[in-house]
């Protein structure tokens, strides 16, 4: 016999086609950088999120609360049918403060124009206050009705106001200066 002209060889084997290469595989470097920038970029973003208040309060950018104004109380318990009636608030011995024109006369309508809750006190002034001279919140944008004063208290101007049926005492503008009541409309 001669030689035999066969397709295949006896020491090759024929494998079976393998699976493709995923792009890890392919690519390793580029893989590798891929999941660093990722690890970058979270650590970046913790970074700043935990550094944030303080660049803020570099650049005065947070809105300081005044050290004057005491911080709203709890929240009240779920309104009933029958309304409680609020302790009344003292007219007197409370002075009136020279110099004038005031602001309001009594029967003026005045609107809460600070940016926030303010306090509805039972005594003019908020320096040594216990919890219990809070007798409510009006909130920004609220009206009420100039019932008395002016009284002057721990250096501000303060007024006998109605509110909702409560009747108690606001300070016509913040320690810091800022105004809290302002006329509906100017005289």
């Amino acid at each position: 016999m001669g030689p035999s002209l066969g397709l295949s060889h006896p020491t090759m084997s024929v494998l079976p086609p393998s699976a493709p290469e995923s792009a890890s595989e392919r690519h390793p470097v580029l893989t590798g950088l891929v999941v660093g920038l990722l690890i970058f970029a979270l650590t970046l973003c913790t970074i700043v999120l935990l550094a944030l208040p303080s660049v803020a309060r570099l650049f005065n950018i947070a809105a300081a609360p005044e050290r004057s104004w005491t911080p709203p109380p709890a929240p009240s318990p779920i309104p009933t049918d029958t309304p409680t009636p609020s302790a009344p608030a003292t007219l007197l011995p409370y002075p009136t403060p020279t110099g004038g024109p005031f602001t309001f006369r009594q029967g003026d309508t005045a609107v809460n124009v600070a940016n926030t809750a303010v306090n509805l006190r039972k005594t003019p002034g908020y320096l040594d206050k216990p919890a219990s001279d809070r007798i409510g919140l009006v909130p920004a944008g609220d009206t009420v009705t100039i019932i008395g004063g002016p009284t002057e208290m721990d250096g501000l101007i303060w007024w006998l106001v109605d509110w909702q049926g409560q009747v108690g005492w606001m300070a016509e503008t913040r320690a810091g200066g800022g105004r809290i009541l302002a006329p509906i409309s100017p005289r």
